[in-house]
């Protein structure tokens, strides 16, 4: 691996050829950076063993996965599946430790982001350990590799199996009921390892194989697997189908595999900022996600292949799988988003059946918490408590549903699969609305997250609104006569206003904000729906408004009301307030490996703040294309690559000493392009696609509309004459890189 200082010395060497590349190129251009140099600077380095969860680093494949730290005084690997569930729940599966010789008195480590693996040196009494591990994409197995020195040349592991009980009756002390007491896990050894199968009570299992793998040169290599299924007999099987194949390839080509996808994986998108840590921290959630999803993989819940003891052991629906998924659009990793969707198209029909009999006609819905089969009933008539009168969960996700459209423009997605299910999300509103004297449609009491039961609840209101403009404007686009049209239009004609007072946006019909509210939910009309933007006066002071009166009783937040405050400032275009409330994640909540707990691991806060950040950079919403719409003041130098935008559009741009260089635009679709430039008084284009003669146009708001054919690019600059810097990472202090894991060095 090359040191991250010649690198940036060789990339200097190369900016003339890396920037006739990108303007040369006739197809989605990779970012011409060193990966390896580059990604070496935001790699998490251990200078101890880690002694709990929250300092462990963590490997996965988008299913298995596992957290390496200290348990019980041995280095171990918590190992687990995010896909088993039991009765509504994840349980746990157990961990693999390293059996030493001495007693472990020192170590080092490091997660190697773009191999995708974590390697180190365990010290003991007796000797040392080296150590390396990884989780493989396919087959899926955990592959550990050992080599002892000294009295530690026979290092070995061995299996601990976890005791299956409820985690949420584990964590918050709750006795068990008889359906709880699964019985232990059966262990059995075999001539090369064991294998470890969970029968639970009511059906369903799960099975462990360990295996010893011939080693080359005295190193140890050991293979894991988990496999699932209604009995132990096939969930064995499932085990042991991974197992055999990752014997069959041997351990080189499981690792060149394993590295083939990740090397693939990063080059989707660039982004580099001169903030060392917060640019680590983005990229190790890039990594996150790489570890966590895969597009055929389960949705992921609040902790994936991490579970570790909590109250969370499902997928939440009011905020959590929002969240989560958010930051895979602008990355340009659409792939991974399959596995939410794929879910979604695949349990239909238990969205439908989560409703009433009486409204499953024309309605679909889920509650606050699901397993990976969407099973979440929800009806208003019989709800008991705040949760049940939770309805927006759906159309939410929906939003995230339409982005994915938005993302890649195929209409056969929006025809097929997104206006169907959206079509019933809105039917499940449209079945309680209720109309009043004087024509208006309100709705009756709903959840607002996680605050009120109250009428006319904002979050409620803006996802209905949104929801029925989002119909009419795709069925236009379409060229539908749906039959449902004329009561779409109707009731969207007649929807009440958002209730607001002088503080802004309230909770809902007479309930102002008048607390500290850790959920943004009364706010979801400005972010992330954008049906109240900047760009319209009145809009905006009711913007302003709304975000000071929430964001100034803070005493109650949590991780993701930071994330929520730096994007709804950097989508008012305030760079430096925006970063604040970034900062003050990282100090104030996030735990030293970038992952995140609230009475137990959540997963969706450190990958909204990447979301956050992107937003600070490239903004897509009302049909505009925005470049540094809110970039800090002491952001002098900032580059992103092939980041992608609503529209279909591929998006890079470098901004050098305070200014915005240039920007590069790809349409992946054809659709209108318009775009805006914060500084610039014109654009000129500097090239353009071979053959095509891109025309641009000044607007009356000061962006420009561009013609720009499916297929085609255009680079565009604020002169004739400014200069072109390459596209290359900004540098940074070599002290300030690697700065996780946070406050554990």
């Amino acid at each position: 691996m090359n040191h991250p200082t010649r690198a940036f010395i060789a990339l200097k060497l190369f900016a003339a050829f890396v920037f006739a590349a990108l303007l040369t190129a006739r197809a989605e251009p990779a970012p011409p950076i060193d990966w390896p140099a580059f990604l070496a600077r935001e790699d998490l380095v251990w200078t101890k063993v880690p002694a709990v969860w929250e300092e462990a680093p963590f490997i996965g494949n988008g299913n298995l996965g596992a957290a390496i730290f200290t348990q019980a005084g041995a280095l171990a690997w918590e190992i687990n599946r995010t896909d088993v569930y039991h009765a509504d729940s994840r349980y746990p599966i157990g961990r693999v430790a390293l059996h030493t010789a001495g007693a472990v008195t020192g170590g080092d480590l490091r997660l190697d982001l773009w191999n995708a693996e974590a390697r180190g040196t365990l010290r003991t009494d007796r000797g040392e350990v080296r150590w390396r591990s990884f989780t493989a994409t396919q087959p899926s197995v955990i592959a550990l590799e050992l080599e002892g020195t000294k009295d530690e040349r026979d290092v070995d592991v061995t299996w601990i199996p976890a005791l299956a009980r409820p985690p949420r009756s584990v964590h918050s002390k709750l006795p068990f009921g008889p359906e709880d007491l699964h019985p232990p896990q059966t262990v059995h050894t075999t001539g090369d390892g064991l294998t470890s199968t969970e029968r639970f009570i009511g059906g369903g299992a799960f099975a462990v194989v360990l295996k010893h793998v011939p080693g080359i040169g005295g190193k140890k290599i050991i293979y894991v697997s988990i496999g699932r299924g209604e009995t132990e007999e096939a969930a064995l099987a499932d085990a042991n189908a991974a197992m055999d194949q990752a014997f069959a390839l041997g351990p080189a080509k499981l690792t060149e595999g394993h590295r083939a996808w990740w090397h693939a994986f990063y080059p989707a998108s660039f982004l580099s900022i001169p903030d060392a840590r917060l640019e680590a921290f983005y990229w190790i959630q890039i990594y996150k996600l790489g570890s966590a999803m895969r597009p055929d993989g389960p949705i992921l819940d609040l902790m994936g292949p991490w579970f570790h003891d909590t109250p969370w052991p499902r997928i939440w629906w009011n905020l959590n799988a929002q969240l989560t998924y958010s930051p895979l659009f602008t990355a340009n990793r659409l792939p991974l988003a399959e596995s939410l969707f794929g879910a979604l198209d695949r349990h239909r029909q238990q969205l439908i059946d989560n409703v009433p009999p009486s409204l499953r006609p024309e309605a679909a819905a889920i509650g606050r918490t699901s397993d990976q089969a969407l099973s979440s009933p929800v009806n208003l008539a019989t709800a008991k408590g705040d949760s049940g009168h939770e309805i927006g969960n759906l159309p939410w996700v929906m939003f995230l549903y339409w982005e994915y459209y938005r993302y890649q423009m195929d209409d056969t997605i929006l025809r097929d699969r997104v206006l169907p299910l959206l079509s019933r999300t809105v039917g499940h509103y449209l079945a309680y609305v209720e109309k009043d004297a004087d024509g208006h449609y309100h709705l009756p009491p709903t959840f607002s997250p996680e605050l009120a039961l109250v009428p006319d609840c904002n979050y409620d209101l803006a996802l209905l609104r949104w929801g029925l403009q989002t119909l009419i404007a795709s069925c236009e686009h379409l060229h539908l006569d749906d039959p449902h049209l004329p009561r779409w239009r109707e009731v969207l004609a007649n929807l009440t206003p958002f209730p607001a007072d002088a503080n802004g946006l309230m909770v809902g019909r007479d309930r102002p904000l008048r607390e500290s509210h850790r959920h943004y939910s009364h706010l979801l009309a400005i972010y992330p729906l954008h049906l109240l933007t900047p760009d319209v006066s009145a809009d905006r002071a009711l913007i302003e408004a709304s975000l000071h009166n929430w964001d100034s009783r803070e005493e109650k937040f949590r991780g993701f009301s930071y994330t929520g405050a730096a994007s709804m400032y950097a989508l008012l275009g305030d760079g430096d307030t925006a970063l604040d409330r970034l900062h003050r994640l990282l100090d104030r909540v996030i735990k030293p490996n970038t992952l995140y707990t609230e009475a137990g691991p959540v997963i969706e806060t450190p990958l909204s703040a990447a979301t956050s950040l992107q937003e600070m950079l490239l903004q897509s919403w009302g049909g505009k294309l925005r470049v540094f719409p809110a970039i800090p003041a002491a952001w002098q130098d900032v580059a992103f690559g092939t980041l992608r935008a609503e529209g279909a559009f591929l998006v890079s741009a470098v901004r050098h000493d305070g200014q915005t260089a240039w920007v590069r635009i790809e349409s992946l679709a054809g659709a209108p392009c318009r775009i805006i430039m914060p500084g610039w008084k014109d654009a000129v284009i500097r090239a353009d696609s071979p053959g095509e003669k891109t025309a641009i146009a000044r607007e009356a708001d000061g962006g420009f509309a561009l013609s720009l054919p499916k297929g085609a690019w255009v680079v565009l600059a604020p002169s004739t004459d400014a200069p072109l810097p390459g596209l290359a990472p900004v540098e940074t202090p070599a002290a300030a890189q690697n700065p996780y894991p946070m406050h554990y060095k």
